[in-house]
């Protein structure tokens, strides 16, 4: 065989094996490929734990179901988790960090959960009239909590609407928080205060 057909040879020979590479490498990603999952961000209601496999709104609430692949997906703020919640807290300057529980929950007068050091206290039923106290945040970042992520998920999304754009939701909550094993989340007390 001369050097131009078996040089066409190899050609084809390298061809082949590639584009067999190349299905193999595409029937793995289809099989790796999560199914999407989202669900109600906890409120309380009757659908909480129910997962469904397209985007929507709770059918219970009305708020908009969270890709618990991707938890900020499609959101006008971020949801974080307890250990990312450590790092903004200690490398970001200008955080305000919002309570929206009620004024006992936050006084731990009704609730024994504790709170952020340095946090305000605006009820979720009075954070709308209250937009104007916090106008000096709209641009600055801004953490949201509540007990369990039920109101705090509202209130992020109210603060966006209102033009607000550096929003940080904590999922889950204080609950969520303080049932974090310490090795997973070495700031937890740090950060907590409890009477």
């Amino acid at each position: 065989m001369n050097s131009k057909a078996q040089s066409v040879k190899n050609l084809l020979l390298v061809l082949g094996m590639a584009m067999a590479l190349l299905l193999i490498n595409t029937q793995l990603s289809a099989q790796t490929q999560v199914e999407p999952a989202y669900q109600c961000t906890p409120c309380g209601c009757s659908q909480d734990n129910v997962i469904v496999h397209a985007a929507g709104n709770c059918s219970e609430c009305g708020m908009k179901l969270i890709n618990i692949n991707n938890p900020s997906e499609g959101l006008n703020y971020t949801n974080l988790y307890n250990y990312q919640v450590c790092d903004l807290i200690a490398n970001t300057e200008d955080l305000l960090i919002l309570d929206v529980r009620s004024e006992g929950e936050y006084t731990q007068r009704t609730s024994q959960i504790g709170r952020f050091k340095g946090a305000i206290n605006i009820p979720i039923n009075q954070l709308e009239k209250s937009l104007k106290e916090l106008a000096e945040y709209k641009g600055k970042p801004i953490l949201v909590y509540c007990s369990i992520s039920a109101r705090s998920p509202r209130a992020s999304q109210l603060l966006a609407d209102a033009g607000f754009t550096d929003i940080h939701n904590l999922i889950g909550g204080l609950n969520a928080w303080n049932q974090a094993e310490q090795e997973t989340l070495p700031c937890q007390e740090t950060y907590v205060e409890r009477k």
